[in-house]
């Protein structure tokens, strides 16, 4: 993995230019010939990112001003977002001679801020899955283990920040697809305040739910993602860790089907004792009254998942997501039971319950939030690490798969996912820590402190 400097020390050595952008890109690429043929994370690569990044130079050799806060840096981008001049296939092979004419809200935040967009990286098709299994038959891997599950959907941006590929690189989540392939690679992974960032441009699986995220090395570079995709900048006050309380969060018991589980309680445990000796409050075994009951009222996917695919496809070419499966475009190992189960037209009434029962959900964590002085909850991400390939995965459905991060999606609610250890294996162990309603910037403070604190 290459060492690459913070983000705010990249841009200090643009600026000062002690680096060029044209060398980063060079450099990123270097490492995606060298990697990615083993690793499956990128799918396509921008053309004009040399001369973008050569034109950056050359503008502030000129001016010597930045051309803004990501000037000069090269990043991956999730194969959902439209990109203007690059294919963007949104991760399947019906898709891949599509070249879209305007980027996505977020690409063009991106480009305005400076940063040089390298190329597309691995997703399932239409972000489906929290599996890597794709149309376009690229096979991506874990970055630690070629035998273990990358992780999905943000597939191919968790892995290619993981193994330097670039700095920092740009997912989507609905039900976790940045936060789960985070924790199984060991990266920083965010889910937004839902609606804090903009979505058009962005493949549609659940509209009520999607939000783009930023992938990344360190909470910090996170932070730096989130305010350029957002448009805005916070000033959180500072806090020493020890003044927060943090509830230990306990889920219904699921079948553990997957292997692994009792390694990923060890690591998390083991966490949690490390923030105690730092004097961190930790209010052990919360529970949210009737979480299974909430979690299952409010899930979208039954409700929305196959309209919101079939309105955007229709904006895009006419097909729907049923002559798209009669054709055979899926992969055959790919789980489609829900979506196919969906009604394509729920009706006005279904999605008025649906919403109702996430306000209830958003209300019931809240309170018990409130109730106990907590500042987050924390949890397991993944309740077990990264299946392997060659058997897990192809004996269970990704729907079974025991993530931990559909509460946070389903409410609404900012999570942030950081590496906190590894298994026997060497795979990595991701922790969530669960904000309260539209404090992103209070939890990325915490999160910067509890990952300075573990590291």
């Amino acid at each position: 993995m290459v060492a690459w400097p913070s983000l705010a020390q990249l841009r200090h050595d643009l600026v000062m230019r002690v680096r060029t952008s044209t060398a980063l890109v060079d450099e990123c690429l270097t490492r995606i010939a060298e990697l990615d043929p083993r690793l499956g994370a990128v799918l396509a690569l921008n053309p004009q990112a040399g001369s973008d990044a050569a034109a950056a130079d050359e503008q502030l050799r000129r001016t010597g001003e930045p051309l803004g806060p990501l000037h000069g840096i090269p990043i991956l981008v999730k194969d959902v977002f439209e990109t203007r001049r690059i294919p963007t296939s949104f991760g399947c092979r019906a898709f891949r001679d599509y070249v879209p004419a305007d980027d996505a809200e977020v690409v063009r935040r991106l480009r305005s801020a400076g940063a040089i967009i390298l190329g597309k990286t691995a997703t399932p098709d239409f972000a489906m899955s929290w599996l890597s299994d794709s149309s376009t038959g690229l096979d991506t891997v874990n970055s630690r283990s070629e035998w273990h599950e990358a992780g999905g959907s943000s597939s191919g941006s968790a892995v290619a920040v993981a193994a330097g590929l670039a700095p920092v690189a740009l997912g989507s989540d609905t039900g976790g697809s940045v936060r789960v392939p985070a924790s199984f690679n060991g990266v920083v992974g965010m889910r937004p305040t839902t609606g804090l960032v903009r979505t058009r441009g962005m493949a549609a699986l659940v509209s009520m739910q999607d939000t783009p995220g930023p992938l990344a090395r360190c909470v910090d570079d996170a932070a730096v993602l989130l305010e350029v995709l957002a448009g805005k900048r916070w000033d959180e006050p500072p806090r020493r860790l020890e003044s927060y309380r943090l509830g230990a969060l306990v889920f219904p018991d699921c079948p553990m089907e997957w292997d692994g589980s009792e390694q990923v309680s060890a690591v998390f445990d083991d966490a949690l004792a490390r923030l105690r000796s730092c004097g961190v409050q930790i209010v052990d075994r919360v529970q949210v009254p009737k979480l299974g009951d909430l979690l299952r009222d409010s899930s979208p996917y039954l409700v929305a998942a196959r309209e919101d695919i079939d309105a955007f496809l229709a904006s895009r070419g006419g097909r729907s997501f049923s002559d798209l499966y009669e054709e055979g475009v899926f992969p055959e190992g790919m789980d489609l039971a829900e979506l196919l189960a969906t009604r394509s037209s729920p009706g006005a009434q279904a999605r008025a319950e649906l919403q109702a029962a996430r306000s209830r959900l958003r209300k019931t964590v809240v309170d018990v939030m409130a109730g106990q002085g907590l500042d987050a909850l924390v949890y397991p991400t993944v309740r077990v690490p990264a299946p392997r390939r060659d058997r897990d995965r192809l004996r269970l459905p990704s729907r079974r798969l025991p993530v931990n991060t559909l509460i946070a999606s389903q409410a609404d609610l900012p999570a942030l996912t950081l590496p906190v250890g590894r298994t026997d294996e060497g795979l990595p162990v991701g922790l969530e820590l669960l904000g309260r309603p539209a404090a992103d910037a209070a939890l990325l403070s915490l999160a910067r402190l509890v990952e300075h604190a573990l590291a």
